[in-house]
């Protein structure tokens, strides 16, 4: 089995609507992006040959996620979440608000990731999204 590899690493923050912990506050991470992509059998034509998949094209669909999520804070789109981004778009700078259909935690942000990537061509086999430079969550086909 081949496995290939590619992260990438962007900023940005999150609200956990109804979270009752120090995390109830908006809040920001460095998160990390591990990608692995697995074939048991390598590209046997076109400019691939030899290859998983080319690394510029995994380069060129992560910089989309990390385009998309990058200095972005991360809300819930139900009521709260709502409330929170309608009250953050008034400051004199405003806030580039992404409002996700699931409260973004590091296991959801991983899911989405993966079905992004997925959706964009990539064989992806897993990834795995670092919070912190020590808690992640993995997201695999397995899963």
């Amino acid at each position: 089995m081949f496995k290939i590899k590619n992260k990438i690493e962007f900023d940005a923050a999150h609200y956990l609507s109804g979270y009752d912990g120090k995390c109830a506050n908006i809040h920001g991470h460095r998160y990390k992006l591990i990608v692995t992509i697995c074939s048991k059998n390598l590209q046997s034509e076109g400019h691939s040959r030899g290859m998983v998949e080319d690394f510029s094209k995994i380069k060129d669909v992560l910089r989309e996620v990390e385009t998309f999520f990058d200095h972005k804070l991360l809300i819930e789109d139900n009521d709260d979440g709502r409330r929170a981004s309608g009250t953050l778009k008034s400051l004199p700078n405003g806030f580039d608000v992404v409002m996700m259909p699931f409260r973004p935690t590091c296991e959801e942000l991983s899911r989405y990731i993966f079905n992004m990537l997925r959706g964009k061509g990539l064989n992806v086999s897993e990834v795995e999204l670092f919070e912190t430079p020590n808690n992640s969550c993995v997201y695999s086909v397995d899963s």
